[in-house]
Order: C-alpha cells, then sequence, then structure tokens
C-alpha cells in the first residue's frame, strides 16, 4: 500500500462505518505493521479475521517478550498460552529489561520463585533513582 496510513478518524470510518473488503483491511493491516503501529494492524487483522496476521504479531510479542502487545492479539484469536510459554516470555522480557513485563508473564506462569527476583530488582531500580 502505497498511500499515507489514514489518521485516527479515517481509520475508525474504515473499520467500523464504510465497508471494504478482506483484502483491503489485510492491506491497511500490512502498511500499519510495516510502519510498527502494531496496534492499529491488529485491529485491521481483526477486522478482516485475518489470522495468518495476527499469528505473526503473536510471534513478534512472544520474541520481543512484550506481554501487553501479546495479551491484545490473544484476544481476538481468541488463544490462551500454557505455563511454559508464560515462562520462556518472561526470561525474553528479562533479557530485554523489561521488568514490569517479565513480572506479569512469570506471576502468569505461576514462577513464584522469579516473581520475588523481579520484585528485587524493580526495588533495587527504584532505590537507585533516589
Amino acid at each position: 500500500m502505497s498511500k499515507k496510513l489514514p489518521n485516527y478518524q479515517e481509520k475508525q470510518h474504515i473499520l467500523y462505518i464504510k465497508h471494504h473488503s478482506e483484502k483491503d483491511l489485510i492491506a491497511y493491516g500490512d502498511a500499519f505493521l510495516e510502519e510498527g503501529k502494531i496496534s492499529d494492524a491488529i485491529d485491521f487483522y481483526q477486522k478482516a479475521n485475518y489470522v495468518h496476521g495476527l499469528e505473526k504479531i503473536k510471534g513478534m510479542a512472544e520474541l520481543s517478550g512484550d506481554v501487553m502487545l501479546l495479551q491484545q492479539v490473544l484476544k481476538p484469536l481468541r488463544q490462551t498460552i500454557p505455563e511454559e510459554t508464560w515462562e520462556a516470555i518472561g526470561q525474553r522480557a528479562l533479557e530485554f529489561k523489561k521488568y514490569l513485563f517479565a513480572l506479569y508473564a512469570f506471576e502468569k506462569g505461576n514462577n513464584n520463585t522469579m516473581v520475588g527476583r523481579i520484585k528485587e530488582i524493580i526495588k533495587s531500580e527504584d532505590d537507585g533513582k533516589h
């Protein structure tokens, strides 16, 4: 899609008022994804019921340890993920120093040891700021 991305109002019009083909919705989703606007891409993929695009974003979220993005994409996929996967996502989030994401993932994975460890890391970083 070689045209500029729609602004918020135009996006809402495309998604909820004017009828667009699945192909067009997927193209908008691809364009938003290409620009790094992942939440917008999810909106278009969800409207088009484009599972492949949603799964692609799910993989990106898992690899980057981004639990917010993962939660956002799991909903339209109507999926849950097992504790082991949360564990792996927590480890990735920790590697990227995304401590709140890591904390959330380890909580979802029922890993109390890592929850305690992450809370200590967060506390020590907070203490270091004062």
